[in-house]
């Protein structure tokens, strides 16, 4: 079995006209999101050089497509905008 996570910019429908966007953590079981942390200050760390070092990995969410959480935060999706 295949874990690991990282950052993806995930969307949001709030059904009352509002859509909110967020680079969150996201978890994976066998390469597929299994499970993320919404709301999370991602921008925190021990020190500058681990800042750094999230920035680096935060980046790279802009390089995947948008995973759209479905339901009532049932599941993640990928989606193309």
């Amino acid at each position: 079995m295949t874990k690991y996570w990282n950052y993806r910019i995930l969307k949001k429908d709030w059904k009352n006209g509002l859509i909110s966007y967020e680079i969150c953590e996201v978890y994976y079981e066998n390469n597929e999101p299994d499970s993320w942390i919404w709301g999370k200050n991602v921008m925190s760390g021990d020190n500058r050089e681990h800042l750094e070092e999230r920035l680096v990995s935060i980046k790279k969410a802009f390089e995947k497509p948008i995973l759209e959480i479905i339901g009532n935060d049932d599941k993640l999706i990928e989606v193309k905008e």
